[in-house]
């Protein structure tokens, strides 16, 4: 999956510089242990050799390894912390927060993800959040532990009883995004999906008003049935 938040693309090229600087270490061992079995064969029935390197080989080679893990290390350590680093609202964004994220609570539950927006709206297995705009979403739990897992847009978050985990993220990509729960949550844990649409602040405005009189205009039915003695 191609990343879509600048926290993803960190540890994407992370990946991939690791993934290079394995297949180097691989051609280059694999090539120096042909090289030398080539080199130094001996023919059937000869007596064997005793070979031995000066200590300015070894040290060379042992240099050279050395240099190459610790870029590799700092590489780690930078791209991480880039990774760490709080998303903000770019011009594109939904203008009325102000500098801050965009705070939503994602509440999992066996099979089900829950959003409920700053305003009372809320919305189940679709979550819809506003481009170019820090998303905060609050994950818990009401029952077991679940994760929220959606890897284009941001790392896995815990969802567990009692406790509440935050996972920051924002994209400039319109869009849906798959998701799921990665944490085995019991018997229909695999249908416990979830999906990301990215829409414009326009949109997400319009969604979160339309959300918001569905819900008043059910409440007001289920009243009015409690109220006239009828089963809502």
């Amino acid at each position: 999956m191609a990343p879509h938040s600048p926290g993803t693309d960190q540890i994407d090229t992370l990946l991939w510089i690791g993934f290079v600087a394995a297949a180097i270490l691989m051609i280059a061992i694999t090539g120096a242990l042909l090289y030398v079995a080539r080199r130094y064969r001996s023919e059937r029935g000869a007596e064997p050799r005793q070979l031995f390197s000066g200590s300015g080989l070894q040290f060379r080679v042992a240099g050279v390894l050395t240099i190459f893990a610790a870029l590799l290390f700092i590489l780690g350590v930078v791209f991480t912390d880039n990774a760490r680093e709080k998303p903000t609202t770019g011009e594109a964004g939904l203008a009325s927060l102000k500098g801050e994220p965009l705070k939503i609570k994602a509440t999992g539950q066996q099979w089900l993800w829950r959003y409920d927006y700053p305003n009372g709206a809320f919305s189940y297995y679709q979550l819809v959040v506003p481009v170019d705009t820090a998303v905060e979403l609050e994950v818990v739990s009401t029952d077991v532990v679940h994760t929220w897992n959606v890897e284009e847009l941001a790392r896995k978050a815990d969802a567990v009883p009692g406790k509440t985990n935050k996972v920051l993220f924002s994209t400039g990509d319109e869009g849906t995004y798959e998701g799921d729960s990665a944490t085995l949550s019991g018997q229909a844990y695999a249908a416990m999906r979830t999906e990301v649409k990215v829409v414009s602040p326009e949109e997400y405005e319009d969604f979160i008003e339309t959300q918001s009189e569905e819900i008043d205009a059910a409440e007001e039915r289920v009243v009015g049935l409690i109220e006239n003695g009828e089963t809502p």
